[in-house]
């Protein structure tokens, strides 16, 4: 009997949850329909769910509107963890892992104005390397790293960042529609790829990241020596993809709204 009540108190604070997720950037306010119709439940249900959050300050209801919206506890608790968020912490056990699987070394990139900083680095454990010192700063309109980031903010900075331009390699794009070209690539396919384009000796594969603003922030990468880089980067377009999809949700980014939530039992 004590098992049934421990299980169904459980699953009381799940539908809670639940009910506060259902809230999004878009959505910030929604009716009790609205609520119900999401998590498929009994509106008796969800009403009740929704006076005992209100109760403890994490929902709010509208009098004369009769719309729910998050209340000042979680703005409270949204204060305290984001205090509480350090990216080299979230980011290093995520990088040691795609570094065991691609045996190259791994770098976590954070933009600063027009520039991107080495912020974090997991070295090849290889004989032969590309690593960069942590600080180091580069601009964003070359190479996969400054691209990945580059490709994700407004366009408006694409055009500012030509009047940067200058040829690093012979691999460099320097032609103002290629390059315009090439970043709408990079943001349809959600990462960069760059073969001696700033380095001629170095190949790199780097994906965004984004924060709980939806804000691009940095971004992570594979980077290696070009005799060693695989002509086919499948594998570490998929590490640096996942990766920085980990880092970013760690970080309060949702990748899409919340549209609906499937409950069993």
């Amino acid at each position: 009997m004590a098992e049934k009540s421990s299980e169904n108190s459980v699953r009381s604070i799940q539908r809670a949850l639940n009910v506060l997720l259902c809230f999004t950037w878009n959505e910030r306010e929604l009716t009790l329909t609205e609520i119900t119709e999401r998590l498929g439940l009994a509106k008796s249900t969800i009403l009740r769910l929704l006076t005992s959050l209100e109760l403890e300050g994490f929902i709010t209801k509208d009098q004369k509107t009769n719309r729910y919206k998050l209340g000042h506890n979680i703005y409270y608790l949204g204060l305290i963890a984001k205090e509480s968020l350090d990216i080299r912490r979230i980011s290093r056990p995520i990088m040691e892992e795609i570094g065991q699987a691609s045996k190259e070394t791994v770098n976590l990139y954070l933009l600063d104005q027009k520039d991107r900083i080495c912020f974090e680095q997991v070295e090849s454990p290889q004989a032969i390397k590309q690593s960069v010192r942590i600080g180091e700063r580069f601009a964003i309109w070359a190479g996969a790293t400054g691209k990945s980031i580059l490709a994700h903010l407004e366009e408006s900075m694409w055009y500012e960042m030509m009047n940067d331009i200058k040829a690093l390699t012979d691999n460099t794009i320097v032609d103002p529609d290629a390059f315009i070209v090439e970043l709408k690539k990079i943001r349809a396919a959600g990462y960069a790829v760059s073969v001696g384009e700033k380095d001629y000796e170095v190949g790199c594969v780097a994906a965004p990241i984004f924060d709980g603003y939806r804000k691009t922030i940095g971004c992570l990468s594979i980077s290696g020596p070009r005799f060693r880089f695989p002509e086919n980067t499948d594998l570490y377009s998929k590490l640096v993809i996942e990766g920085a999809k980990k880092i970013s949700s760690q970080l309060g980014y949702y990748e899409k709204s919340l549209e609906y939530m499937e409950y069993t039992g």
